[in-house]
C-alpha cells in the first residue's frame, strides 16, 4: 500500500520539481544568451563608432555606448563567458581609454585656448562616461598644483635677495640708476604670480561657464533644470571656480605670511604700500572676482551666514557692497573678494590703518609738545625778568601752536586720504582715524582754553589794559578754524572726489569743528556784548559812553581783528543791538538839558563810527533801521516842542526808523525836564526811578519776569505782550502830565504823542 501510494504521489512530485529546475535553468540561459547577444551588438556598434583605422570617430555616442556596456555587464552576470571577456579586453577597454583620453585632451585644449565648443564636447563625453566630477576635480587640482609650483618660494626673502644681487650684477649704468632694491623685485615677482593666477583662473572660469550651460537632454530620467555644474558641485561640495579660488588664495596667503614672518622688511613694504597691494589684485583679477561679470560665486554663499566674513558696517562706516574705484564691478560682498580680504588683505589693512592713524596722531602731537623740564622753565623765567618780559607774554607764545604745524596736520590727513582714495572701505577707515586725530587736537585745544580762561582778566573787556592771553585764546580758535578750512577743502577735492562714506565722515568732523569754533568765539563775543550792553543801559551814568567805547575797542582790536572765523551775522546783530540800546538810552535820559543834548549829540556819531568799524572787520556794513534811527536822533534832540509835535503828528516815512516807544519816552523826558517840579514820571506813577525805567524799557530789553511794581499800574501790564504794556505805562504817564498846568506847546506835544499811531 505504501509503495503504491509513493508511486502515485512522490514520483510525480519529484518529476515536477525537475521540470521546474530545467525551466529555470533554461530561462537563465536564455537571459545570458540575450545579454551576450546585446553585448556583442554594443561591441559592434562601438567598433563602428570608433573604427580602428579610417573614418572619423564619434566619441560622444561612443561614450553612451560604453556606458550601456558597463551597465549591461554590471547588471548581468557575464563573467566567465569567453566571448565577453575577450571583447572587454580587446575591444571595450582600449576604446574606453581612448575616449577618456580624447575627452581630457579636448577639455584641456579648450580651456587653454578659451574655446568653449571644445570644452563642451569634452565635458559631454566625460558626462556620458559618468566620470565628469572626477575629471573636473583632476583639472582643478592640476591647475592648483601648477600655481603652487609657481608661487611657492617665489617671494622668499632669501630668493628676493638673490634676485636683487643677480639683477644689480647685470646693471650697466655707470651712475647705478638701473640698480634696484628688494621692494622692486618683490613687487615684480608678485605681479608675475598674479598674472599666472589670472591666466589659470580664466581657464577655470571658461570651464565653469560651460558646465553651467550644458545639460543632459538624452536621458529620460535626467532633470531638465539640472546643469553639469549642479552635478559637479553636488559631488565636490562647491562650484568649480570657488573651490579653485579658495585654494589659490590660501596658497598665496601662506606664501606671503611666511615671507613676512621671516623678514620684517617684506612686512613693512607690504604694509606701507597696502593700497598698492590691493591694486596688485585689482583690476587685474576683476574678471575672476566680479560676480556680476561671471566671476567667483559659491553655493555656500546662499547656504551659510555671511556675517562672519562680511565687512562690518559698524566698524568701517561703509556698506559691504561699496565698489572699488579701480574696479567698479567688484564689491566687497562678492564671494571672491570676501575670501581674498578675509584670508589675506585684512591683516595688512588693519596694520596700514593703524600706521596711518599713528602718522596723523604724530602730526597732532607736534602741535602740542610736552612741557619743558623744570630747569628750562626756571631759565625761561630768568630770561623774561632780564629782558623785562612779562610771564604772561611768554606763556602766550608757548600756548598757541605754530600755524605751520597745524597746516601739517591737514597735509597729513590729505596725504593719507589720497593714498586710500581708490578703496572706499580703506578711505572711510582712514577718514575715521583722521577724525579721531582731529578730535584729540580739539580736546587739547579745549583744555588749554579752559586753563587760560580760568583767569577772569583774559575775557574782561573793561580791564584797563588787554591781557596778553586774550590773543592766545584767539590764536587757539584760529588754529581750529585752520583745521576746519582744511577739512572742508578735503571734503570736495578738485581732481577726484572722495567716496560718499568718507565724505560723510569728514563733513561730520567739519560740522563739529564749526560748532566748537562758534562756542569758543561766543565766549569772547558774549563777554564783550554784556559789557557794552550794560554800559549803554546805565542811563544814570553820565560817562556811560567811555565804558562802552573801551569795551567796543577791546571787541574790535582784541577779538574781531585777529579772529579768522567769520562771525558776520553775530557781529551784525550785536552792532544793531548797541545802536538800538543807545537810542533807547538817549530817549530816557532825564533831565534832558542843553549840556546833556550836546553830550549825547557828540556820542551818537562816535557810537555810529565805532559800530561801523567793528562790523567792517567782519565784512558787514551797518545800514539797517537801527543805524537810521541813530542818524535821526541827532536832529530830534535839538527840535523845539512845536517842531517835535509837528513831526509826531505827521509821522512821515523819514522818521519811521525811530520806534514809537522811543518817541514817547523822549516826549516824557522832554516834558519832565521843562516841568521838573510837577511832572517827574516815576513820581506821577508812584514808583522809583529804577522801576520806571524797567517798565518803559521795551520788549527788547525787559525779561518776561519784569513787571511793573506799582499796584495802580498792574491793570496796564500784560507779561504776554511787553511792548504793548510798556506803551500803556508811558501813555498813562503822559495823561497824568496833562492833569498839571503846562505850557501850550507842551500840551500840544503830549496830545500829538498820544494821538500817534
Amino acid at each position: 500500500y505504501m509503495h503504491a501510494l509513493r508511486t502515485k504521489i512522490r514520483v510525480p512530485y519529484e518529476q515536477a520539481l525537475e521540470y521546474t529546475r530545467q525551466a529555470r535553468n533554461l530561462q537563465l540561459a536564455t537571459r545570458h544568451v540575450r545579454a551576450t547577444s546585446k553585448f556583442m551588438q554594443l561591441v559592434r556598434r562601438l567598433a563602428v563608432q570608433i573604427p580602428e583605422s579610417g573614418g572619423r570617430p564619434d566619441y560622444a555616442l561612443a561614450a553612451l555606448t560604453l556606458v550601456d556596456i558597463e551597465r549591461l555587464v554590471d547588471t548581468s552576470d557575464l563573467c566567465g563567458i569567453d566571448v565577453v571577456d575577450r571583447a572587454l579586453a580587446t575591444e571595450v577597454t582600449p576604446r574606453r581609454q581612448q575616449t577618456a583620453n580624447e575627452a581630457n585632451e579636448m577639455l584641456v585644449g579648450g580651456m587653454r585656448r578659451q574655446h568653449q565648443s571644445d570644452v563642451g564636447s569634452g565635458l559631454q563625453i566625460l558626462f556620458n562616461l559618468g566620470i565628469i566630477s572626477n575629471a573636473v576635480d583632476t583639472r582643478i587640482q592640476a591647475s592648483i598644483a601648477a600655481l603652487h609650483t609657481i608661487i611657492t618660494g617665489r617671494i622668499d626673502p632669501r630668493a628676493l635677495h638673490i634676485g636683487v644681487r643677480e639683477h644689480n650684477a647685470r646693471a650697466t649704468a655707470i651712475d647705478g640708476r638701473d640698480m634696484v632694491g628688494i621692494d622692486t623685485i618683490l613687487w615684480t615677482r608678485q605681479e608675475d604670480m598674479i598674472d599666472a593666477v589670472l591666466a589659470s583662473g580664466l581657464e577655470v572660469r571658461v570651464l565653469e561657464r560651460v558646465l553651467q550651460r550644458k545639460r543632459d537632454v538624452l536621458r529620460v530620467d535626467a532633470r531638465v533644470d539640472a546643469s553639469y555644474l549642479d552635478v559637479v558641485a553636488s559631488k565636490l561640495g562647491d562650484r568649480v571656480l570657488a573651490l579653485w579660488w579658495t585654494k589659490v588664495v590660501d596658497t598665496i596667503a601662506r606664501e606671503i605670511h611666511a615671507s613676512c614672518d621671516e623678514s620684517s622688511v617684506v612686512r613693512q613694504i607690504l604694509t606701507n604700500n597696502y593700497p598698492r597691494l590691493v591694486q596688485l589684485f585689482l583690476p587685474r583679477l576683476e574678471p575672476l572676482l566680479a560676480a556680476r561679470l561671471g566671476g567667483v560665486t559659491s553655493v555656500r554663499d546662499l547656504q551659510s551666514s555671511v556675517a562672519s566674513v562680511l565687512i562690518s558696517d559698524e566698524d568701517t562706516g561703509c556698506a559691504g557692497d561699496v565698489d572699488l574705484a579701480q574696479s567698479p564691478n567688484v564689491r566687497y560682498s562678492d564671494w571672491g573678494m570676501r575670501v581674498l580680504w578675509t584670508r589675506l588683505l585684512s591683516v595688512f589693512e588693519a596694520e596700514y590703518v593703524n600706521k596711518a592713524a599713528s602718522r596723523m596722531d604724530d602730526s597732532v602731537s607736534r602741535c602740542f609738545p610736552a612741557p619743558p623740564p623744570a630747569g628750562l622753565v626756571d631759565a625761561q623765567s630768568t630770561w623774561a625778568q632780564r629782558h623785562n618780559t612779562k610771564s604772561d607774554e611768554l606763556q602766550a607764545v608757548s600756548t598757541v601752536p605754530n600755524r605751520k604745524l597745524v597746516a601739517s596736520v591737514v597735509r597729513s590727513v590729505g596725504t593719507e586720504l589720497e593714498m586710500a582714495k581708490s578703496d572706499a572701505r580703506l578711505c572711510t577707515m582712514v577718514a575715521r582715524a583722521a577724525t579721531r586725530a582731529i578730535s584729540s587736537f580739539v580736546a587739547t585745544t579745549k583744555d588749554r582754553l579752559l586753563s587760560v580762561m580760568d583767569n577772569p582778566r583774559v575775557v574782561d573787556p573793561c580791564a584797563a589794559t588787554a591781557h596778553p592771553m586774550t590773543r592766545s585764546v584767539i590764536g587757539l580758535i584760529n588754529c581750529v578754524e585752520a583745521l576746519r578750512v582744511g577739512i572742508s577743502e578735503l571734503c570736495q577735492p578738485a581732481d577726484q572726489p572722495l567716496t560718499a562714506p568718507a565724505q560723510s565722515v569728514l563733513c561730520t568732523c567739519r560740522d563739529e569743528l564749526q560748532t566748537f569754533i562758534d562756542a569758543q568765539s561766543d565766549v569772547l563775543l558774549d563777554a564783550a556784548d554784556r559789557a557794552i550792553s550794560q554800559a549803554l543801559l546805565d542811563v544814570d551814568n553820565s560817562s556811560l559812553w567811555s565804558h562802552a567805547e573801551h569795551a567796543l575797542q577791546w571787541l574790535q582790536t582784541q577779538v574781531l581783528e585777529p579772529l579768522d572765523p567769520r562771525r558776520s551775522s553775530r557781529v551784525h546783530t550785536m552792532t544793531d543791538s548797541y545802536l538800538t540800546l543807545f537810542v533807547h538810552t538817549v530817549c530816557v535820559t532825564m533831565p534832558l538839558t542843553e549840556t546833556a543834548k550836546l553830550r549825547l549829540a557828540s556820542e551818537l556819531p562816535q557810537l555810529e563810527f565805532a559800530c561801523s568799524q567793528a562790523a567792517s572787520t567782519m565784512g558787514v556794513r551797518v545800514t539797517g533801521d537801527a543805524y537810521k534811527s541813530v542818524r535821526q536822533m541827532r536832529p530830534l534832540l535839538f527840535m523845539t516842542s512845536r517842531e517835535l509835535a509837528q513831526v509826531l503828528g505827521e509821522r512821515s516815512a523819514e522818521w519811521s526808523s525811530v520806534s514809537e516807544l522811543d518817541l514817547l519816552n523822549h516826549v516824557v523826558c522832554r516834558v519832565a525836564t521843562e516841568e521838573e517840579a510837577a511832572c517827574v514820571p516815576h513820581e506821577l506813577l508812584g514808583c522809583s526811578r529804577r522801576e520806571w525805567l524797567g517798565c518803559v524799557a521795551g520788549s527788547e530789553f525787559v525779561e518776561s519776569t519784569d513787571v511793573c511794581r506799582n499796584k495802580e499800574m498792574l491793570h496796564l501790564w500784560d507779561t504776554r505782550n511787553l511792548s504793548a504794556s510798556c506803551r500803556a505805562v508811558v501813555c498813562e504817564c503822559l495823561k497824568r502830565m496833562l492833569e498839571h498846568k503846562l505850557a501850550d506847546d507842551l500840551v500840544a506835544l503830549i496830545q500829538a504823542a498820544l494821538s500817534m499811531k
